[in-house]
């Protein structure tokens, strides 16, 4: 596996859990708290479910981030704003197309832009922090596996066996 996918792959667990904290936390319009949405909208009545799909969803779309910067290195400021327009893509699909078609409703669909407008704002935000949140670690872990030299590492003087 590419050392930059699988660097998405990780950066995107660690994201994933910032989400599921945010998600914790922030109720939807509604009053329900949004881990409970998520949990309903894989049709479980357990909030470990939430957490599951959380960390799944993180992780697949984390590897995709990692596959689309696999080009030169970035630094953390470059990588953390690409995280937040890709978090914001996400956020988009996410709230048109996947939420309505797990819910059962058409993708695109005025019946399913209705199932999600309750939680579209915290949606928005745990997106957006997602997004921040896996553009800084892809940033540190594309760092740390090529031996800390990259965009905003010292260099270092590479010496030569006697």
């Amino acid at each position: 596996m590419n050392r930059k996918i699988a660097a998405g792959a990780a950066g995107g667990l660690i994201a994933g859990l910032v989400l599921d904290a945010l998600m914790r936390v922030m109720p939807s319009a509604s009053g329900q708290p949004m881990i409970a949405f998520a949990a309903g909208a894989v049709h479980a009545s357990r909030p470990l479910a939430g957490w599951l799909a959380y960390s799944v969803y993180g992780v697949l779309i984390g590897a995709l981030f990692g596959r689309l910067l696999s080009g030169p290195s970035l630094g953390d400021a470059a990588t953390m704003v690409w995280g937040a327009v890709y978090g914001m893509g996400w956020w988009i699909v996410t709230g048109l197309v996947l939420l309505p078609a797990v819910l059962g409703v058409w993708p695109l669909s005025v019946a399913g832009i209705d199932r999600t407008r309750d939680v579209a704002f915290p949606l928005l935000v745990g997106h957006l922090a997602y997004g921040v949140v896996l553009g800084l670690a892809w940033s540190r872990i594309t760092r740390w596996m090529a031996g800390g030299r990259g965009p905003g590492a010292a260099a270092q003087p590479l010496r030569r066996a006697a």
